[in-house]
């Protein structure tokens, strides 16, 4: 009986075109241990890996529309999304929502902003990051100012939801932000599942209106500002693994081996090939990991023929 072990590490190359004007955006890739976005730079068009959508559901992302680069006042009644001024001025006092729309086209801290109407995004707008993976990280956690550019009598319920894969049909709701009556910034934070954690899929932070407003007349200007995510990568990608032990007993393959200490079982699989250069596939049946404690893991897997090669791989 032989044994083999590989850490494989994919990388993959995400092209994407940043048309000026337009929402569609390519996935942002996460370097580093945070994020942070402040919308300052709309006038040159949305950030890398954001997007507004219309027509978002309880399963469905929504539709890419395109964003209108040039200012936008917080009392303009047009629908749709835009570029406005933040509630916090670059001056060192916070706005109270009266300021001229002058004041409000030249303040160089901006939010990411929409005006609902009966026709425009009521329900159905949304705010949407798209992460390309999250390999080798976790414990990802994310702070945003929600804005309350205009209050009016018709209030919208904005959902904060997560979704994983290229086109996720469900999400997890981490919050809600309901109108407060107020103008200003309301601060929250939130922590993404561990479903999120190392995962080379795509991850999707958005902020949505899924349900009509309530009330009469028209409706709130609503944005979002000062948008920072952090992460522990501790697991990241070259991190090594090791076998500490293998031996064959009741008709098992028995492995034990060494990752990082924020490791779960979920983070590695067990495959076996015929011979040392492969192919190697999963082992779909039989196959156990178990965490004897952080950074140790125990292995069991059948026997399959006279000659078996088995590995420990992160997917």
């Amino acid at each position: 009986m032989n044994k083999h072990v590989s850490h494989l590490c994919g990388a993959a190359l995400f092209l994407g075109a940043a048309l000026f004007n337009q929402s569609v955006q390519a996935q942002l890739i996460l370097t580093g241990t945070n994020y942070v976005q402040d919308f300052n730079t709309l006038s040159n068009g949305l950030p890398f890996g954001w997007s507004v959508r219309l027509n978002a559901s309880v399963t469905n992302l929504g539709t890419n529309v395109d964003f209108p680069t040039v200012p936008k006042t917080w009392g303009d009644s047009k629908g749709g999304f835009g570029n406005c001024a933040s509630p916090m001025s670059n001056s060192g006092t916070n706005f109270i929502g009266t300021e001229s729309t002058s004041i409000q086209s030249n303040c160089p801290n901006r939010a990411l902003a929409i005006r609902q109407t009966g026709t425009f995004g009521d329900p159905g707008a949304s705010f949407v990051l798209q992460i390309a993976n999250t390999i080798g990280l976790s414990n990802l956690t994310f702070r945003v100012d929600l804005d309350l550019l205009r209050t009016n009598s018709n209030s919208t319920t904005w959902v904060i939801q997560y979704g994983i894969g290229d086109s996720p049909s469900s999400f997890t709701t981490l919050g809600d932000y309901s109108d407060p009556g107020v103008f200003g910034a309301t601060t929250r934070t939130y922590n993404l599942g561990t479903n999120a954690n190392n995962t080379s899929s795509n991850v999707w932070i958005r902020i949505a209106a899924l349900s009509p407003a309530s009330g009469s007349g028209t409706r709130d200007t609503f944005g979002i500002d000062n948008f920072s995510l952090s992460w522990d990568n501790s697991s990241a990608p070259g991190a090594p693994l090791a076998i500490s032990h293998f031996a064959v007993a009741n008709g098992q393959a028995q492995i034990d081996f060494t990752g990082s200490s924020s490791d779960g079982v979920g983070a590695f699989v067990v495959q076996a090939a015929d011979q040392v250069f492969g192919p190697y596939t999963e082992i779909a049946s039989g196959a156990t990991i178990t965490q004897m404690n952080p950074g140790n893991f125990h292995a069991a897997a059948p026997l399959k023929g006279s000659q078996q090669f088995y590995r420990i791989k992160r997917p």
